[in-house]
């Protein structure tokens, strides 16, 4: 019996009703009984190094069936610590779970590297992919996936390249020994399961292999039986209405319609305060050009708390990862981006990633402080502008495309259609200017924040192109404004305006417009440990409770000082319904469930929004920030000089990037009722008591 996860009509799903059709040729799988052969069609792994495979296939027999091969296959055993060669005619299979990697590329688009992997050639991009890479990096992912989700010795994995449109004969010109066991063809028959039995038998392991019957398998019956079910695929966290609803928004027109005309043709760049919607404007291209012309468009932010929230927004709607074949939308981090790109263009060395792996290791916990991996990046971001600037004085953009092309080593990324910018006024210059040369202005998309700089002097993009507001005008470069507070809700649209009217000396929050069409809001002010106040708990709970439609605990966020761990609070919460997001390496991973509540440094809640927003000690915050100012820390040159007046100044800036982080309602604990950000608080409740409400 045949048994498929999804039945779309998709590549893959037609690959595998191929094989399909030839499994039934072979007398092993005559009888529909006595088999069940499950395709899991590109199964989800979560945030892995790799997101999926093609597709996984296992098979478990209701008794070992015997297969004989036309020819021996031919084995390496240890006996007694001696590497023996073995043959085998005949062999029991009892079960086999294979990876395989789908290609639907002609004949004239594959080669053999000199390291003999399997290359394939992509015309959209105009480069060669390893194939037989992509198929390992699959497997290893996957044996990690089971091997955290059961005990015991993990299974043993075949793998193979499916070439649906070419047919074995076709290798013919290729001065093979025996046929690549790990590449099958349109018509290998007998051939896949030739391979998946030659690749069991060479993996050492007399748990599996017996050699008086020869009885070879994946996997014992319990571990079989839990890949088999494929309960462990990842899914998404379930949609709230708030979901949704942003979902609608990515989905929905561009406004103006003109907007679409600048697609392509000059650099875009939005800018505004917190909460105006900047974020949604660029995605709102990225699904379009996605849709529409099959492109591929790459998000990259400083941020991996945003990361992971939109990768989990991605796959809620079904927008796939970038591919070389129909377009995707990636969220990736800007750092991971340029070290990639500089280490295989080779200005990291191995050296680097040595030295940068041995401090990883000497470090008792995970932190941001990554000193000399600042140096070694920053360093090899200078070394390759400088290059960049004089092969583009010699050459032109062109030329770097096709330098980078000659790399079959580089991801995807360095090739995408589109590229959209988070938070552009943070960005260091040779970053900017790295990513100009690779991409060209035009494919460039940006999100710059107003008032939000947090590296001191904003990055400035597009600095030499012609720039313009009105669409009737050309130009190279489209700027865009946006001033309504798309997020909050009007009464906290109002407190952030007071907020900033009486702390900051630019009146940049003036222009900020409330949301008429999502009236109310509340603003809750608690002396102390919020969890330790059960009636504000009582409250919140109720009001979500009271809330039209699904409200998650993933639609809440709360944001903790610098220094403070999630473990430091008192919350009563299992760790598993945790996604902590001040941990370096946890906040890498994506959230179990939509039952997940997110935890994140206050340094790292930009961006991102929640239906009820915790500022958990935002005096002690606000403390960090007056205490540790900088400014233009590209240019290495620190806040000593600066007034109390000054600093204070750039604290409260800080503050108002926290507060502009809620949809509905937020909450701010005080460690110090009295401390200067307290009796500022208390002053604004004094003057709106309706809906900033005070908790002792």
């Amino acid at each position: 019996m045949f048994l498929y996860s999804s039945e779309d009509n998709c590549d893959e799903f037609i690959a595998a009703k191929h094989i399909e059709t030839e499994l039934t040729k072979l007398p092993i799988f005559s009888d529909p009984d006595s088999f069940e052969i499950k395709f899991l069609i590109e199964p989800y792994y979560g945030n892995k190094l790799v997101g999926s495979s093609d597709m996984m296939m296992s098979c478990k027999f209701v008794e070992p069936k015997e297969i004989e091969f036309r020819n021996s296959l031919l084995y390496a055993r240890k006996v007694n610590g001696e590497l023996i060669e073995k043959e085998a005619k005949t062999i029991l299979l009892k079960n086999f779970i294979v990876a395989i990697e789908t290609k639907l590329h002609s004949y004239e688009k594959i080669r053999f590297s000199e390291a003999n992997h399997l290359e394939v050639f992509y015309s959209k991009n105009k480069i060669w992919k390893n194939a037989s890479k992509q198929n390992d990096d699959q497997v290893w992912v996957y044996r990690e996936l089971i091997d955290e989700k059961i005990d015991g010795r993990p299974p043993l994995i075949a793998k193979f390249i499916y070439l649906h449109n070419i047919k074995k004969e076709q290798f013919d010109n290729y001065s093979f020994k025996d046929f690549p066991m790990n590449i099958r063809c349109n018509n290998h028959g007998l051939g896949f399961i030739e391979s998946i039995c030659h690749q069991l038998l060479q993996f050492n392991s007399p748990e599996y292999v017996k050699q008086k019957k020869t009885i070879i398998s994946s996997a014992n019956d319990h571990t079989y039986n839990f890949c088999h079910d494929g309960g462990w695929v990842q899914k998404p966290p379930k949609p709230s209405k708030f979901d949704i609803k942003k979902m609608l928004a990515i989905g929905s027109r561009i406004s103006p319609p003109e907007a679409l005309l600048d697609i392509n043709q000059r650099m875009i760049e939005y800018r505004g305060l917190g909460g105006t919607g900047k974020t949604i404007k660029l995605l709102q291209i990225a699904r379009h050009v996605q849709k529409e012309e099959q492109a591929n468009v790459l998000f990259l932010t400083y941020n991996w708390a945003l990361i992971i929230g939109l990768r989990v927004t991605m796959q809620q709607m079904g927008i796939k990862p970038m591919s070389e074949d129909v377009g995707g939308i990636l969220p990736e981090s800007c750092n991971r981006f340029f070290f990639q790109l500089a280490k295989n263009l080779g200005y990291i060395t191995n050296f680097d990633q040595e030295r940068l792996a041995q401090e990883r290791l000497l470090k008792a916990k995970p932190s941001d402080d990554e000193s000399l991996y600042d140096k070694i990046y920053t360093k090899a971001l200078k070394e390759l502008t400088k290059d960049f600037k004089e092969q583009l004085e010699s050459t032109s953009k062109s030329d770097v495309k096709d330098f980078l092309r000659e790399n079959s080593s580089l991801n995807l990324n360095s090739f995408a259609d589109f590229v959209l910018v988070d938070e552009g006024q943070d960005w260091m210059p040779e970053e900017q200017f790295i990513l100009e040369a690779v991409f060209g202005y035009k494919n460039i998309l940006v999100a710059c924040g107003d008032g939000q700089e947090t590296r001191g002097i904003p990055t400035i993009w597009g600095s030499t192109l012609t720039k313009s507001n009105f669409y009737k005008v050309e130009c190279q470069k489209r700027n865009h404004t946006l001033s309504k507070g798309m997020r909050m809700k009007s009464n906290l649209s109002l407190f952030i305006k007071l907020f900033a009217q009486k702390t900051l000396i630019d009146p940049m929050y003036e222009k900020l417009k409330a949301n008429d069409e999502a009236l109310g809001g509340d603003i809750f002010i608690v002396e102390g440990d919020y969890f330790k106040n059960t009636e504000l708990r009582e409250i919140l709970r109720q009001k979500r409770q009271a809330e039209k439609g699904d409200v998650y605990p993933l639609d809440l966020l709360h944001c903790i000082p610098p220094g403070m761990k999630v473990s430091d609070f008192n919350h009563g919460l299992d760790e598993s319904l945790i996604w902590d997001g001040v941990h370096a390496e946890k906040r890498k991973e994506n959230p179990k469930s939509e039952k997940s509540l997110r935890w994140v440094n206050y340094r790292s809640c930009r961006g991102l929004e929640g239906w009820i927003t915790f500022n958990h000690y935002l005096d002690q915050y606000w403390e960090y920030e007056f205490n540790t100012q900088k400014l233009d820390i590209a240019q290495g040159s620190l806040f000593e000089n600066a007034t109390d007046e000054m600093k204070r100044y750039e604290a409260y800036r800080w503050v108002l990037i926290a507060l502009t982080r809620p949809i509905d309602s937020m909450v701010i604990s005080l460690k110090n009722k009295d401390s200067e950000l307290g009796k500022l608080l208390f002053e604004i409740h004094n003057l709106h008591p309706t809906f900033v409400h005070w908790f002792k």
